[in-house]
């Protein structure tokens, strides 16, 4: 089902199956990518309870072992319940069940609220722990934003511009989808703010920063003044994606990472996992606003 949300100049559309973002339109120009299954069949997928691939399809925790062939986690095919709408809101919620509690042994509630604030969209994130115990989680963003290409515009002309500059090496990934630790001494920037969205950036996956400065990253053109601009702050992660050639480009800002090519499997040492106690709550959010 689709649930569309009008307010001031801004217009989104979420689908009731994986509570996924499809439309977010500033004035009536569409910013999404359009899910072309040819090239990326989805537009804002929700990573949850894990972000990114596991070893092996397999994890243990508290001495058992669970078998997980999808990647970054399952609830973005869950059909999620709109169980509240305002004038300027929509909030979904996906619960554990006993299809979910094979693959993942933790009894949850999911909330997903979007809320059109003026001129911005804040996306935010509600896990609550219903388990007699902790829970070990992650969880994720993965929209994408489409790239206008036409006769006077290219990839080449696309770029990010982060909000300060940032000396960092990024995640390097295998070609399984996990996670490698480099010792090498050299930076994806070296005191720069900005990445060329070229034909060859993502040309090895994804780029993966941790803990870096900036807040704040822009999708800029250098042709004309749109931008789209993400505020993750809070979030360790933040990635960028897109398949090579490809007009759009993904924003992921993550609490959790794929598994390291080195890992044991044990949920518990997982790297990045976020952890709550019975009855526990955690909260996060990420904010967009786009101008033409």
């Amino acid at each position: 089902m689709k649930n569309i949300l009008k307010k001031g100049n801004i217009e989104i559309g979420i689908y009731s199956k994986g509570a996924e973002l499809f439309s977010y339109k500033v004035d009536g120009e569409e910013f999404m990518w359009e899910a072309n299954p040819e090239i990326w069949g989805a537009s804002s997928p929700i990573l949850f309870p894990f972000v990114g691939t596991i070893k092996g399809q397999k994890y243990f925790y508290d001495g058992k072992e669970y078998i997980i062939t999808t990647r970054h986690g399952f609830v973005r095919t869950e059909e999620f319940e709109l169980i509240e709408r305002t004038e300027n809101a929509l909030k979904f919620k996906f619960s554990s069940n006993e299809e979910t509690l094979k693959k993942y042994p933790f009894e949850f509630d999911l909330y997903i609220t979007y809320t059109i604030d003026k001129d911005t969209l804040e996306v935010k994130y509600n896990v609550v722990n219903r388990t007699s115990g902790k829970m070990y989680f992650s969880i994720g963003a993965h929209p994408a934003f489409a790239l206008k290409v036409n006769n006077e515009i290219s990839l080449d002309d696309y770029y990010l511009e982060l909000e300060k500059d940032e000396k960092v090496r990024r995640v390097s990934l295998m070609e399984n989808g996990l996670a490698i630790r480099k010792d090498s001494a050299d930076y994806f920037l070296d005191g720069e703010d900005r990445i060329d969205i070229n034909t060859n950036v993502f040309n090895e996956d994804a780029i993966i920063f941790e803990n870096i400065k900036s807040k704040k990253v822009a999708i800029k053109c250098k042709k004309n003044s749109k931008k789209l601009e993400m505020d993750f702050e809070g979030f360790p992660f933040i990635a960028f994606w897109s398949k090579p050639k490809a007009p759009f480009i993904c924003l992921e800002p993550w609490y959790g990472i794929t598994d390291f090519e080195d890992t044991a499997g044990n949920l518990e040492n997982k790297k990045g996992i976020e952890e709550l106690d019975i009855n526990g709550e955690f909260t996060a959010k990420f904010k967009i606003k786009a101008e033409l």
